[in-house]
């Protein structure tokens, strides 16, 4: 315990030992600190009796009077705290036990200083709840950056621009809401327990249920769930998902992360792409004002129609290796080598093609592009390209080199679905942890029918990356996955 803590604590017990309740229930507002601050020629002509309540942020004692400051979730106000104005003993209390970091609740009139500053005369006051630690580094700002995703709550506390980067990506997803809903999209919940991990290429979290004695996954996507809701009869629906995949964390990835997945009955990939665009123009009109913005020394125009790139055109452009005159897997692992990729013994065709994808031409795809037209080992829940079955109907958008959107006609072939699960099965069976395994139950929904339809994931900390104009995903998830300190 530091000198800090315990001279807090033994404050503490002077306010209880004063019977004066240092954590009451209740507490009086009339008004905000925007509110008081957006009103305050009206309350201080009118002389109207304000309260404010908050956290101590400032306090510069000068004898029988001092300035402090205080902080709620809309602002900062200052204080002026004088004995002639609360009395000697309610005064001495004040400065005998009162720290920065306390929550307090403040009645008095609202004047300007002689400085010009907007100040509420303190006439009374009430201890709300006594912080028994010291604000960060004296409140001048939090900076170590292990502490402040460890401790997000000291983060938000010293860090202004980190609460603004919360607030915008609330912002963002009621504006997502806004849209879908408008649309006559049908918000919905799927399960995060589930029984195959379905829905995307990735390693999944097991768990363990004892009431059922069975292992469970943790959900990688909602994908499945929600098409059968469409094969149910829902035309459009969408799910907000807190999604998790066992895989690497870098600053794109999180185990742990949110996306949301809409699915539109009567519709293809191509549907999409347009409303992609209107989601992306809705957005930065209503948060930014504008559709060009700059992202870590990159200007962002997101003006449609964005550019369309075939997936094979994309890797020959970059590195010259034309994929279709290489279809044998011995012949592409050699091709690949020679571009200097690194190969491992499980992966299948589509596994290398996707590292050659992310290592060489993703990073250099900066402003919105859709990449069309994705191998058919990448995508096991794709419509085939009419003209080109080796291909599907399947579009990503790129932005600042991260895959924000993923997207395609969905396959609603039985039969061709069962097959392909069967061959992600065989990969399985080979090691890849990632193959996604045999789901009878959405095989057995889709003979029952299920209409064209096409269907979309767009993640939301990577889109909340680009509009806060954040590196690390870690700064726009409020509690990232860390490693404990005692394994470091």
């Amino acid at each position: 315990m530091t000198n800090e803590e315990q001279s807090r604590i033994e404050k503490l017990e002077k306010i209880k030992s004063s019977q004066v309740n240092p954590y009451p229930a209740l507490s009086e507002r009339s008004h905000t600190v925007k509110q008081a601050i957006d009103d305050f020629d009206k309350l201080s002509e009118k002389e109207i009796l304000v309260s404010l309540v908050g956290r101590l942020v400032l306090l510069r004692l000068h004898g029988k009077a001092c300035f402090a400051n205080l902080e709620d979730g809309t602002g900062r106000f200052q204080i002026f705290f004088a004995q002639d104005n609360v009395g000697e003993k309610e005064y001495q209390f004040f400065n005998e036990n009162i720290d920065v970091g306390d929550f307090l609740e403040i009645k008095g009139h609202l004047f300007i200083t002689k400085r010009g500053e907007k100040t509420i005369k303190a006439t009374s006051w009430k201890l709300l709840s006594k912080a028994l630690l010291p604000l960060p580094e004296k409140w001048h700002g939090l900076s170590d950056v292990e502490t402040r995703y460890r401790q997000r709550y000291l983060d938000l506390i010293a860090n202004q621009e980190v609460r603004d980067i919360f607030v915008k990506r609330t912002k963002m997803i009621k504006l997502i809401r806004d849209f879908f809903n408008q649309r006559d999209y049908m918000e919905v919940s799927t399960p995060v327990l589930q029984g195959i991990a379905g829905g995307a290429i990735a390693r999944p979290f097991i768990t363990h249920n004892h009431a059922l004695d069975i292992d469970l996954y943790l959900r990688i996507a909602p994908e499945l769930y929600l098409k059968r809701l469409i094969i149910g009869g829902f035309e459009r629906v969408y799910e907000i998902a807190k999604c998790f995949r066992n895989e690497g964390i870098d600053a794109s990835h999180n185990p742990e992360f949110t996306q949301i997945e809409f699915y539109q009955s009567y519709a293809d990939y191509n549907v999409l792409m347009k409303l992609t665009e209107e989601l992306f123009e809705y957005l930065l009109s209503n948060l930014e004002g504008k559709l060009t913005i700059e992202y870590q020394n990159n200007t962002l125009n997101f003006k449609p129609p964005y550019p369309r790139l075939e997936f094979r055109q994309a890797i020959k452009n970059e590195t010259g290796l034309d994929i279709e005159e290489h279809r044998d897997l011995e012949g592409l692992i050699e091709q690949v080598k020679k571009l200097g990729i690194t190969v491992e013994k499980s992966w299948d065709r589509g596994k290398i093609l996707d590292e050659l994808f992310k290592e060489r031409v993703r990073p250099k795809l900066i402003n919105p592009t859709f990449l069309i037209h994705h191998p058919i080992e990448l995508s096991p829940l794709a419509k085939k390209c009419p003209d080109n079955p080796n291909y599907v109907e399947r579009f990503q958008l790129l932005v600042a080199g991260m895959e924000i959107c993923n997207a395609f006609s969905e396959l609603n072939d039985p039969l061709d679905q069962e097959s392909r699960f069967n061959e992600q099965d065989k990969l399985r069976e080979k090691g890849d942890q990632e193959a996604q395994g045999l789901d009878e139950d959405f095989v057995k929904a889709l003979k029952y029918g299920m209409p064209p339809t096409a269907g979309e994931g767009i993640g939301i900390d990577r889109l909340a990356l680009i509009l806060t104009n954040t590196y690390n995903i870690r700064e726009v998830i409020l509690f990232p996955i860390l490693r404990p300190k005692s394994e470091k």
